[in-house]
Order: C-alpha cells, then structure tokens, then sequence
C-alpha cells in the first residue's frame, strides 16, 4: 500500500437568525472580497472559516498484473499501465468441437459429414511492443486435432442429373463411418485497446490464416434396394396399366396421369434358352446361335424366384457393406482476415473477451475416390476458386488472473466457411479399348503374318493415355460450420 496524503481546507460557512425572525436573512454577496467567500447577514458577519481540518487518505497500489493489460478498479475505473516487464505470453489449449461439412457437386451430388466431434489442442504466442508510440501486439497461433467420434458419412444421389427433368436420375445412397484430421494456423498483428468505450476496451486486428481439414469416409454401406425390369415395346416406350384393365405406352420420361400403374417384366415376358434337361448346357444351332424357348407357366417359379404375372426384380440382394477408406476429401481456406477484440476488466481478477473475425477465403479441395477405377487417384479431381467465399469467427471468454504471471481461461467459439460455384479438374485414368473401324463400327483385327485367313488375326487393343478434363461447375458450394468449447492456460514472461 503507497500511502498518499491529501489536504482539504474545509469551510464552516453557518447561517444566523435574529431575534425577531423565524426566517433567515438573505444572502448578500459583498464587493471587494476574494473569489468564492461570502458573506451572510446576521447579529455579526462571519466569513469563511479556512485551515480547520485536515484528513490524509490511503488507497491500493495496483500489481503488475492489475496494472497492466488494461486493468481497472472493481467499479470499473481504468488503472493507468505501468512499465510492465510481462510482455510475452504463451497460451496452451484443449478444444473440444462439434462440426458438420458438406459439399455438392455440379452434378449434384452430395456428400457429408455429419456430428463430427473433433479433440483440439492448440498452442499460441504473443508479444507485445510499440511503434511511434501506439501500443501494438503481435502473435501466431496452431491448433491440431482428429475425430474422435459421433455422426456418420453420407454420400448420396438425390437428386436429378438435369433439373428440368426432376424425374430422371440417379437416386442411390451409401452411409458409414467417417474419420479425418483438422488444422488451424493463423497469425496476426493488432493495436492494443486503441478505443475505450465505457471501460470497453477495442483492439483491431489484421492477420492472415490457414484452415485446413481433411476427411475421410469408411465402412459405407449400401442398401443394395431391389429393381424390378420394366415392360417396353419395340420403340422403347414403357407401358402402364390403368384400373380398368387398359393398357398404355409413354415415351420415357413422360408424365403420366395419376392412377397408372407402370407394368413390370413377367417370367411369360422373357424368352429362355433352351437347355438340355440332362446337362442343362444351352443348346445351339448349326451355326452356334443360342436356341429359345417361351417361359411354360408350369416352370412356377423358376428361373427368377416369381411365378406368372409377377415383377422379375433385379438386386436386393440386402445392404453390401465396402469396408475400408471409400472417399477422401481434403480441403483448405486460407486468406487475409479483419478482427476486432473487446475486452471489459471486470475486476482485479477476471474479465471478458469478444472477438469476431470475418473473410474472404480461398477455397481448393483435393478429392481421392478409391473405388473409382476410371479416375486416378490421389487426387482424383480438385475443385478451387473464391466464388461467393466467405467466413466469420464469434469468440466469448473469461478469464482468470491467478497471479500476475498465469491466467486460466474458457471459451466457447462457432465458425462458418461457405464456397459458391467453382470449377476444378477432372484427372481421368488411362484405359484399354478395343478399336475400331469408324465407317463399319467392327472390332479392326490385327494380322502378323499378312496372311489372310490363317487363323493369326487378333483384335488391335489401343491404349488411351490419362488426360486432364476441365470442369467450370466442378463444385456447386461447400460448407463447413462448427461449434467449440475451449479451455485455455496462459503464461507471461
């Protein structure tokens, strides 16, 4: 305690009353006198009454850690920083943070992780100085952490190729587990509580950061749903059935009144080849064709599982599990971001933090389809570009001087990052083809001999080498959003 005398000459200005009034007399200010003395009117004049009492007064010194970082009394009175010598800080984190991603492709397809739940642990350093005397900061901080568990991955078609024909498309679906890893570097330079409002302390902020996180989907599983064959003419139409027994044709695609039902293929619809009954081996003609015969209704249920009249259904045969790593998307957005930091000292102790961030990100991702044998892999394809990009960060903290060195802290934070429509590139694998004759369209056989008809010839198998392919709407949008709750160590030197 720095004890500070303060002496306070006190007045005794006193009113009078005469004899013959019950009210005082009024107040008459009287020429010649000093600034601020009086005069009052009664059976004698009394002036001010000067040097009467004296008092001294003792208040708190403030610590180094209340005095400095914009400390403030508990009634929220700022304390004037001293020459504080702690001025770098290193922070230790754990986060735990619960996340969704999900992207769509220009075909609209659509993939996710859903209720990831991510352990982080994250370390941060922070220096303070001045520049021509402005009160800066600098720092740079990493976080790493993995799935730990929660949610499931999705990969689904649902809906159509082309959204003028919303009937048309794929519609199958695949879930399973998921796994994958997440880093944030990010650093930065501010000006420390450069704004006061109302013991509200302002700091802007300007950095430059890097998010990355990378994804993987396993174990998927597919309903494997059954398909019945649909009953066609001979122009490619499919036929439906009304209530009352008529029949009708549509070509594909078309809509059809309510009420129609589309035929399916019967066993009686599909011809067999015939076989022999004691080796059932397929009987061909003289010249090696396979020889047919119509389905007999006494087959019952053979050869398709269904008896006559009913649908012959194609698969579901129930779920196929693919085990193992069935897609990889690894995907960073990086960019230059603007910050504002508010801190409000509660008392000596403990105080309040906000921060908000916002930017423009860059967006590429890196995807890897194993399953894929038509692409090639690592990577398969990339999608890149800062269309429609944008990201913000909200921070609440509190925290805890334990000492004028080591403060304990908890936070909880949310972040968004979204991508709009951006193209990529498609990295097709090479293949094998068997060629053939563009006039004719027949397989062109090779001869090494030159010898026509001495049995040699075989068909010429050309070699299609891998190729790049362009694609301007490769990514229709993705979006990461996320939710944390944080708990901090820090420690100044």
């Amino acid at each position: 305690m720095a004890p500070v005398a303060l002496f306070a000459r006190e007045g005794a200005p006193s009113y009078y009353r005469n004899a013959y009034s019950t009210q005082p007399r009024q107040y008459q200010p009287m020429p010649n006198r000093y600034p601020g003395q009086n005069i009052y009117a009664g059976p004698q004049q009394n002036g001010n009454i000067i040097n009467q009492h004296s008092y001294t007064y003792q208040v708190p010194k403030p610590t180094a850690a209340q005095a400095g970082r914009g400390a403030a009394t508990p009634n929220g009175i700022g304390i004037p920083p001293e020459n504080n010598k702690y001025d770098l800080a290193v922070t230790a984190s754990y986060t735990r943070k619960f996340a969704d991603f999900q992207f769509e492709t220009g075909v609209q397809s659509i993939l996710e992780w859903d209720d990831m739940i991510l352990n982080l642990f994250g370390i941060r350093a922070e220096k303070d100085f001045q520049l021509r005397g402005f009160n800066l900061f600098g720092f740079g901080e990493y976080a790493y952490g993995s799935v730990s568990h929660g949610g499931l991955s999705m990969d689904y078609d649902l809906k159509p190729y082309n959204d003028a024909q919303p009937a048309s498309g794929i519609f199958t679906i695949s879930m399973g587990g998921q796994t994958g890893t997440i880093q944030d570097l990010k650093f930065g330079i501010g000006a420390r509580h450069i704004w006061d409002i109302s013991g509200w302390k302002i700091s802007p902020i300007i950095g430059y950061q890097i998010f990355k996180h990378d994804l993987k989907m396993n174990n998927h599983v597919y309903p494997n749903p059954a398909v019945y064959l649909p009953l066609m003419n001979q122009f490619g139409d499919y036929i439906y059935g009304d209530t009352n027994g008529n029949y009708y044709s549509a070509p594909q695609g078309t809509a059809v009144p309510d009420g129609y039902h589309q035929v399916c293929i019967s066993p009686e619809d599909i011809a067999l080849a015939a076989a022999d009954p004691s080796t059932h081996r397929p009987i061909v003609d003289e010249n090696g064709n396979l020889m047919t015969d119509s389905y007999d209704p006494l087959y019952e249920y053979q050869p398709w599982g269904v008896g006559p009249g009913q649908c012959v259904v194609v698969g579901g045969d129930g779920m196929i599990i693919v085990n193992g790593v069935t897609h990889i998307y690894n995907t960073t957005w990086s960019g230059i971001y603007l910050a504002v930091e508010i801190e409000k000292q509660m008392t000596y102790v403990d105080k309040l933090r906000f921060y908000a961030q916002a930017s423009m990100p860059h967006y590429r991702s890196e995807g890897i389809w194993p399953n894929r044998t038509d692409w090639q892999q690592n990577p398969s394809f990339v999608d890149e570009g800062n269309n429609g990009a944008m990201q913000y960060r909200m921070e609440m903290e509190y925290i805890y001087h334990f000492s004028d060195r080591l403060q304990l802290s908890a936070k909880a934070e949310t972040s968004y990052f979204h991508i709009g429509k951006v193209g990529g590139e498609l990295y097709v694998a090479g293949y094998q083809y068997y060629e053939t004759d563009p006039a004719t369209g027949e397989i062109v056989y090779v001869d090494p001999n030159g010898v026509p008809g001495d049995g040699d010839e075989y068909p010429y198998l050309a070699t299609k080498d891998p190729y790049t392919e362009k694609i301007t709407d490769s990514l229709k949008n993705a979006t990461w959003q996320s939710f944390g709750l944080h708990f901090g160590v820090k420690y100044t030197f």
